[in-house]
């Protein structure tokens, strides 16, 4: 595995743990500012990602592969990298609702005893 997988592997590993704390009770809007900025930085980061690997299939050598279905290796490749670019497309299109959802959790306070 290169050093590359082993980082997504953990990163996988890191939302998978995050997920599983969803089984907790619910966020109020302050906990959930926290969440949900963090969430944009990860959206933030995962198209250059995306466009390194996107890239890296359209240099790769067809010649130098083979598909197991019996295809082109070629088709599977370009596939590949235009399904990667839809996907960066995506996730800065959700990076962009996850900026401004922080935003607006960033306007929320929690009500405090000594208040009411």
């Amino acid at each position: 595995m290169t050093a590359l997988a082993q980082h997504v592997d953990t990163a996988s590993d890191a939302v998978r743990a995050a997920n599983h704390a969803t089984m907790r009770a619910p966020l109020d809007g302050p906990e959930s500012y926290a969440v949900v900025g963090g969430l944009t930085e990860l959206a933030g980061r995962l198209p250059q990602l995306l466009d390194y690997l996107s890239r890296s299939l359209r240099r790769a050598d067809p010649a130098a592969h083979y598909d197991d279905r019996g295809r082109d290796p070629s088709g599977a490749l370009h596939a590949a990298h235009g399904h990667l670019d839809d996907a960066c497309a995506a996730v800065v299109q959700a990076g962009e609702h996850l900026s401004t959802a922080h935003n607006h959790l960033g306007h929320l306070g929690r009500h405090t005893a000594s208040e009411d």
